[in-house]
């Protein structure tokens, strides 16, 4: 034990024995009073006896008898975990012992019975001499202890808490239509070649479902439990509740994340009651001199702006029910506390990295470590509420190319960025030019004025939220008599707007199944892998594709027409008033539903090809293992927590498939010319099917279209002056998101931009051979 005070051994100190006489330190265990049982010897002789001498110096010794031979005596002194570990295992009531001495030789031992009471008084003389940093600890435990966590969960389960399941809230009237919410097997296969897999820590060499042994160390304000030099937990002392359990343990209640698995707290046991009144009198001294706090689950994390600048630091983040609060590792103090319950919150990024902001504090950037502690934060459903805000309107936090943390606004005609050093105002009317680009994980919108030029980075659904403000409070600036031209603009966009929603899918699949392929690249065709392991990922992304977009078709047909009638009727409000609204909105629904006429046939050659593909593979796909989505980053966006997966499911599911059986009888011969038809069939779609069937939908499309943008230009025209404002910005919105999503791709996980889509589909439709018609 440390500095907090000494307990004197129960034990009588024992003579050194003959065969130890160059021993130095107290003895304070002497395997001659307990029988130990060895594990595991190295370099030690076969037939003698050994004998182990633990002292307080620090030193480990072990006297070989060698049998025939002499006897030979390895001293390992000074020793320092973790070339020595002494622990007491079993609630701490048997000692054990893991030595490699400098020469080579290595020795493991338990006690076979329970220590009796003066032996444990007798190991308090170790005084946690063992760690090297041990003097200028408030408190060190005499050895290694049993410590028993406690999981929020049965650890019999099979829970995966690094990489949550996707949320499950309904999305609201458009999430079913949007690229976002259609989660097409190409935004997870195409990221799959791009993927990094990352780790979690290294795990305790003991059962992760029973106890640990570590250090208990009080040190700086902070509880720290250490094994074999790693710190496995580590609280600040004032974010948790420590109470005696027993004569001989503590309860340490706190949140706390353990090799990716969350903890409610622990049970130090602690060995014997006057370690145990040592380690209470520190843990309450230390708690009296911190400020009262929120007791949560906290993680270390990354964090920038909260000095007022950009500069990056290390901190404590806390999850609390109700509130997000940082401090720093060094010392007991809140930095910042944010009220998740603030309606005025707001909050972006992914769960390994985000941005919060209220008025009061922030904006923040926080990096956590941990990617389970980052997932609860995004779950968290506060935090999932100041998502669905920051998307419906702002303001929005984001980064600037510095890394520099800011909040972004569109108000009153004029862009404002704020964050540490950074307070720019840009009129809109002065913008020149507004430039988004979207890479593998995240987007950059370029904003450039007359007086310079800033770059805000954000996630793909933040950026063109903020895009469209931008885009939108410019259209607003237009005369209210060019509105009916504003309304044909954005019917002569929504063309763009029909193609990418309903086939745009298909393409970022044949993307995919080509490796990526850029938008030049979308008329290749599709070959069938040489080697086993490409033809699995090529069926597996197939299958799992075609699967998803069966399920987008059923929507277009039951839930677009019914999308695109509730969007006009928004355009109306102004001018109905509460009134309801007039009839021919119902009767544009039922022309539009006879228009989608061919998203049915490509929904029925779609349902034909994934039946071919299930019979190929002669498997059900539910049976699979399930995938491990390691590297999940789940992202602030889309008015919802949506999972961004960088690893295809399938695709991991079929590599972890183990059935040699199954697998050699899926890439045979005669399947191998399956698979090549199937592609074949595939090919034929998406090459000539589907650009005939997006001429065919446009122009059905066309007439009702255009219809609905004039009655919208009478309706609005007609709107009293008090309604003619929000009338403007309901159509200056309405084109700003069908200009600006055709400029993004779907998500973060797609490569191609909705406009490349649609311009390829329209190139294809134009290079289809007709067929020969008699002349008459």
């Amino acid at each position: 034990m440390g500095p907090a005070g000494a307990v004197a051994p129960a034990a009588t100190v024992a003579p050194i024995p003959a065969p130890y006489a160059q021993v130095r330190g107290r003895i304070v265990f002497d395997s001659a009073w307990c029988a130990l049982r060895e594990e595991r010897t190295s370099g030690f002789s076969m037939m003698g006896m050994r004998q182990l001498l633990i002292t307080d110096l620090p030193a480990v010794y072990v006297h070989d008898t060698g049998g025939l031979s002499s006897a030979v005596l390895s001293a390992l002194e000074p020793a320092f975990d973790p070339t020595a570990t002494i622990k007491l295992v079993e609630g701490s009531t048997r000692l054990a012992v893991d030595v490699t001495f400098p020469d080579g030789r290595t020795y493991q031992a338990t006690t076979i019975t329970p220590l009796p009471p003066e032996l444990h008084g007798a190991l308090t003389g170790l005084a946690g001499r063992l760690l090297p940093d041990a003097p200028s600890a408030a408190f060190v435990s005499p050895c290694a202890l049993s410590v028993t966590p406690h999981y929020e969960r049965d650890p019999t389960e099979d829970v995966t808490v690094r990489n949550p399941p996707a949320p499950t809230t309904p999305p609201p009237a458009a999430g079913p239509l949007t690229a976002a919410t259609v989660k097409g097997a190409a935004a997870r296969v195409a990221a799959a070649a791009r993927a990094t897999a990352t780790g979690g820590g290294q795990a305790p060499a003991e059962d992760p479902d029973g106890d640990l042994t570590a250090y208990a160390v009080i040190k700086d304000g902070r509880l720290e439990l250490r094994s074999r030099g790693r710190a496995l937990i580590d609280w600040p002392l004032n974010r948790v509740a420590v109470e005696q359990s027993s004569p001989t343990s503590v309860s340490v209640r706190g949140g706390a994340v353990l090799d990716g698995r969350f903890l409610t707290g622990v049970t130090l046991h602690l060995a014997a009651p006057p370690v145990l009144a040592a380690f209470l009198a520190v843990a309450q001294a230390e708690r009296r001199e911190a400020e009262t706090t929120t007791i949560g689950t906290s993680a270390p994390v990354w964090a920038s702006g909260l000095t007022g600048d950009a500069a990056r630091g290390r901190a404590d983040c806390v999850l609390g029910d109700t509130v997000l609060e940082l401090q720093p590792r060094e010392g007991a103090t809140t930095l910042t506390r944010f009220d998740l319950t603030d309606s005025r919150l707001r909050m972006a990024g992914s769960a390994q990295r985000f941005v919060i902001f209220d008025p009061e504090h922030g904006p923040v950037v926080v990096e956590s470590d941990s990617e389970a502690f980052g997932a609860r934060v995004a779950a968290h459903p506060g935090v999932r509420a100041a998502a669905e805000r920051t998307l419906a309107g702002g303001p929005y936090p984001a980064e600037l190319a510095d890394r520099g943390p800011v909040a972004c606004a569109v108000a009153a005609g004029t862009l404002r960025v704020k964050g540490p050093g950074a307070d720019l105002r840009v009129p809109l009317a002065r913008i020149h030019s507004v430039e988004g680009v979207a890479d593998e994980a995240r987007a950059s919108l370029r904003v450039v004025a007359p007086d310079g030029d800033v770059t805000v980075v954000g996630q793909l659904e933040l950026v063109r939220a903020l895009h469209t403000d931008i885009a939108a409070g410019n259209y607003a600036t237009e005369d209210p008599r060019h509105l009916p031209d504003m309304l044909r603009a954005a019917a002569g966009l929504e063309d763009d707007y029909f193609l990418y929603t309903i086939f745009g899918p298909f393409y970022e699949l044949h993307a995919a199944l080509l490796g990526d392929a850029a938008a030049g690249g979308l008329a290749a065709r599709v070959e069938l892998p040489a080697d086993d392991e490409g033809r699995l990922r090529t069926a597996a992304a197939l299958s799992e594709g075609l699967d998803e977009l069966r399920r987008h078709l059923d929507q277009v047909g039951s839930v677009l027409p019914a999308f695109i009638r509730h969007r006009d009727g928004l355009l109306l409000a102004p001018v109905t008033e509460g009134r309801p609204e007039p009839e021919w909105p119902k009767a544009q629904e039922a022309r539009l539903r006879a228009a989608f006429a061919p998203a049915q046939r490509a929904a029925a050659e779609t349902g034909a090809l994934s039946a071919q593909v299930q019979r190929l593979m002669d498997l059900d796909p539910s049976a699979l293992p399930k995938a491990n989505y390691a590297g999940a980053a789940v992202a602030l966006g889309a008015a919802l927590l949506n999972p961004v997966f960088l690893v295809s499911g399938a695709t991991q599911a079929f590599n972890q498939y183990n059935q040699r059986a199954q697998r050699s009888a899926l890439m045979s011969t005669q399947a191998a010319s399956g698979w090549a038809s199937a592609l074949d069939r595939w090919n034929t779609l998406v090459s000539s099917t589907l650009p005939v069937l997006g001429y065919v939908l446009t122009e059905n499309l066309f007439g009702p279209r255009w219809e609905a943008a004039r009655r919208l230009a009478e309706e609005l025209g007609r709107a009293a002056p008090a309604a003619r404002g929000p009338a403007m910005g309901g159509v200056a919105r309405r084109l700003a998101q069908l200009d600006v999503m055709r400029r993004y791709p779907a998500t973060s996980g797609i490569r191609l931009t909705r406009g490349e889509i649609t311009h390829h589909l329209r190139g294809a439709r134009d290079a289809v051979s007709t067929p020969r018609f008699v002349d008459f």
